[in-house]
């Protein structure tokens, strides 16, 4: 169980990361009620993506151990971490062929309509996954799971996770309800694959590999990847077991 001084610290990251994170999108927010904003405040949306990381390094610098969580948490990618990587992507591109086809929507192109645009994109959302896999596996999952490496505090971090997403599919992008309940249980099944990927290989850099890699493939409707991600969550679960089963026997 997670110790009281623990859940204290959880709950005041949580609040401060959710209503800074919040204040980034109120200007937009406020334009769009019919508000008199100056353009400069709409500047702060670009801030959102690092609010986590940097209530996580006041955090740290708080204990002095700044230094010592991000040394510990980066290291050289090994074979087994590519090979999560290109499983990753190979199933993204599947699903996101396999949906394209279907209904001839072309997605790719409309997504890199050309080399440039997918250079450009790798790149952003390597940063952009950086950015949030500090905060959020780096120190939040660590915080949550308190030594214990479960597939239940990586879910915990998920929600929490998937909750601070609202205010840019809501505000920025302007989606419904029917839009975000699909988009929450896709982020929630993304930070369990995250999560037990952190667990098991601590590298920060895979993981925001990883990370990129499901933004950059996976361009399917949310309600469609959630399925295949929960297929392959279920599949290695049962795969484990019996792979565990096996060395026992």
């Amino acid at each position: 169980m997670i110790r009281y001084a623990g859940k204290t610290k959880i709950i005041l990251w949580v609040l401060a990361v959710y209503i800074l994170s919040f204040i980034c999108y109120l200007p937009m927010l406020l334009l769009r009620s019919g508000a008199a904003v100056p353009e400069t405040l709409l500047y702060l949306r670009y801030g959102f993506l690092l609010v986590p990381a940097l209530i996580s390094t006041i955090f740290l610098l708080s204990e002095h151990a700044v230094t010592s969580c991000w040394r510990s948490n980066f290291r050289r990618i090994s074979a087994k971490e590519i090979f999560l990587c290109t499983a990753a992507a190979l199933t993204g591109l599947l699903t996101s062929c396999g949906y394209s086809l279907w209904q001839n929507t072309g997605l790719f192109r409309r997504a890199y309509p050309a080399p440039s645009a997918l250079v450009y994109s790798v790149v952003y959302l390597f940063a952009a996954a950086l950015a949030e896999e500090l905060a959020w596996r780096g120190f939040l999952l660590r915080l949550v799971a308190a030594g214990r490496k479960t597939a239940l505090s990586a879910g915990i971090t998920g929600i929490i996770w998937a909750v601070w997403h609202i205010p840019m599919w809501t505000i920025r992008n302007s989606l419904g309800f029917e839009d975000v309940l699909p988009l929450m249980i896709w982020a929630v099944l993304i930070s369990l694959v995250l999560g037990m990927a952190y667990f098991r290989f601590e590298n920060l850099l895979s993981v925001s590999l990883l990370h990129m890699i499901f933004n950059i493939c996976f361009l399917a409707p949310a309600k469609y990847n959630n399925i295949v991600i929960f297929a392959g969550i279920i599949f290695c679960y049962i795969f484990r077991k019996y792979k565990k089963g096996i060395k026992e026997f």
